[in-house]
């Protein structure tokens, strides 16, 4: 079978390049050849979607399949999905569990997605409202034989700001490290390869409609996250959990500062965890153990030639955007706040 991959050479288009070549599909990628190498047995294609004729080389060729991992903007998926609809079969596009109104619960396959003008830009609204826009833009030029699949967090191997990847440096550097929220608290993680996997095994059956995608509900928890990814890295590290009032009034910043975390008060913020990906699991996917993407995480990091790709040099090897002595200070102030609290308990 005939696969054109627009994007990979990044993070999950190179999984499915590898895992598509290693199928025996006739691959070829489109990209503008700055992200990363081609892979050796794949035709490559250079382009630039999002320029005015930046198509030109996707004039010609027929294919059985097209998986999309680079569209962010919709005008730009619309000149793509246009010009290959009488050329490819299906279009499986990558969309977001962004994509759906929040914080509706994207537990429903059928739930329609944001509103999003095919005109709106970067600078006009947000990612997920984007995404929306994209999906439209796929519908309109392939109708029934579009699949929209909406995946929640992939993380794993080559992802170079996955919280994963995050985590895992911080622990690394051992001593003490905050850690927002509850241990107790699930989340939901898929691993690159297994998506990669499965949308490689959707293009082939030529699934349609649309799929939503997240981890297995009530498998992990934010404490089990964490507690692997000390175990693994063997440096001694110790989370220290700090609630959310302290956090947010310490002006401690969701995601960006520490990756996973968002306030229970957030709108929206019991299904942001609670997805409900069971058409997916119908439909193929299945998930490994968030225990071994952990480990093949670390082993990527820890044989990264040092300050090269994947070694966290470039950024000192913080969880988030913190620097080791502000981490300190909260650390500190949280836990005289906690002890002063027990004291005064009566």
């Amino acid at each position: 079978m005939r696969l054109l991959v627009l994007g990979g050479t990044g993070f999950l288009g190179r999984h499915i390049v590898e895992r598509a070549v290693l199928g025996g599909w006739h691959v070829t990628t489109f990209n503008r050849g700055l992200t990363g190498a081609d892979h050796p047995a794949a035709e490559a294609l250079r382009g630039d979607r999002e320029t005015e004729g930046g198509l030109t080389a996707l004039g010609s060729g027929r294919w059985d399949a097209v998986i999309d991992t680079s569209g962010h903007v919709p005008a730009s998926v619309a000149r793509s999905a246009r010009l290959l609809a009488d050329r490819a079969a299906t279009y499986l596009y990558v969309s977001s569990l962004a994509a759906l109104p929040w914080p509706a619960h994207p537990a429903s396959d059928e739930l329609a997605p944001r509103d999003c003008p095919l005109d709106a830009g970067l600078e006009d609204t947000g990612y997920g409202t984007l995404k929306a826009g994209c999906e439209r833009a796929v519908r309109a030029a392939f109708g029934e034989r579009a699949l929209i699949v909406r995946p929640g967090i992939i993380t794993g191997p080559r992802d170079d700001a996955g919280p994963v990847r995050g985590w895992l440096l911080r622990a690394a550097r051992g001593g003490r490290f905050l850690a927002g929220g509850d241990p107790g608290d699930p989340v939901q993680l898929l691993d690159c390869r297994d998506v990669a996997s499965w949308l490689l095994a959707c293009a082939r059956e030529g699934r349609t409609g649309s799929l939503n995608a997240a981890g297995p509900l009530g498998r992990t928890t934010r404490g089990g996250l964490m507690d692997a990814c000390v175990a693994v890295t063997g440096a001694g590290a110790e989370p220290v959990w700090a609630d959310d009032r302290f956090l947010t009034a310490s002006g401690v910043r969701p995601w960006l500062d520490l990756p996973l975390w968002t306030p229970h008060d957030t709108p929206g913020y019991a299904h942001l965890w609670t997805v409900d990906a069971s058409a997916a699991y119908a439909a193929g996917l299945s998930c490994r153990p968030l225990g071994e993407t952990v480990e093949d995480t670390w082993a990527e990091l820890r044989d990264a030639p040092a300050g090269g790709a994947g070694s966290g040099a470039e950024n000192g090897g913080e969880s988030g955007a913190f620097s080791a002595e502000r981490e300190r200070a909260l650390i500190d102030d949280w836990l005289a706040r906690h002890a002063t609290a027990s004291r005064t308990a009566p």
